[in-house]
């Protein structure tokens, strides 16, 4: 009967093991695509693009304009983007400091486009 039961829960470790069963409450790595994307990479782009439109541009925030939103340069033209408090990640960043911005357009405002920035890295 011992037999039966080691060989048992064995095959149930095997089995989930094979499955991607990491153990605890952890899903499994589901991996994703790992090239770029073919969005706006500067601010005059972004300036034009249609609504949702993903963006990375590379420059720096000036001065906030308002809650959540900033003025942003890419050295040659300007943009508001808006940071949710919570997208910061605990970053901090100077006006004379470089950051990357990954986004998407927001083309639903009433002036010009905005970028929805939903991660920020120096």
């Amino acid at each position: 009967m011992k037999k039966i039961s080691i060989a048992a829960i064995l095959a149930l470790a095997i089995s989930a093991n094979a499955s991607g069963f990491t153990g605890g409450n952890a899903p499994a790595n589901q991996g994703g695509f790992l090239g770029g994307h073919s969005g706006a990479n500067s601010v005059k782009v972004a300036l034009d693009a249609k609504d949702d439109t993903l963006v990375t541009v590379k420059g720096k925030i000036l001065s906030q304009v308002a809650h959540e939103k900033y003025k942003f340069s890419d050295g040659k033209d300007t943009i508001i983007i808006e940071i949710d408090d919570e997208d910061w990640g605990g970053l901090s960043v100077g006006p004379d400091e470089t950051v990357t911005i990954y986004g998407e357009v927001d083309g639903n405002t009433i002036r010009a486009n905005e970028i929805d920035v939903k991660r920020i890295t120096k």
